[in-house]
């Protein structure tokens, strides 16, 4: 992804879900956060973005992947079991052929409206 625009936290979902799935239905956050990156293609200069440089280290990605897992799981197609460790529920992984954000369905929209 070219350094134009960023990503949104909900365009995150799709490939946060994907991820998921590359990652055999559950992952750490930083498993997860380098299996976007690798899926979206994100260049260094997108990567290298802090979302509060005065306050801390982490990148806008990062920050933006935490929104989408915080409304995915309100939704209910992710959960955390652990610590740092997200996983697919059985909702999510009924939800086959998630290609994009309106392959998800109205329910999500109200999680996170």
């Amino acid at each position: 992804m070219s350094s134009g625009k960023m990503i949104t936290y909900d365009q995150l979902m799709v490939p946060l879900m994907k991820a998921l799935v590359n990652l055999g239905g559950s992952g750490s956050i930083d498993e997860i956060y380098e299996t976007v990156v690798e899926i979206e293609k994100f260049d260094e200069e997108t990567l290298a973005i802090l979302h509060n440089p005065e306050k801390s280290s982490q990148t806008e990605i990062g920050y933006r992947l935490a929104w989408a897992r915080t409304y995915l799981k309100k939704a209910g197609y992710l959960e955390n079991s652990s610590r740092g460790v997200w996983a697919l529920t059985d909702k999510a992984k009924q939800a086959s052929e998630i290609d994009s954000r309106d392959d998800l369905p109205p329910l999500l929209d109200t999680a996170i409206s």
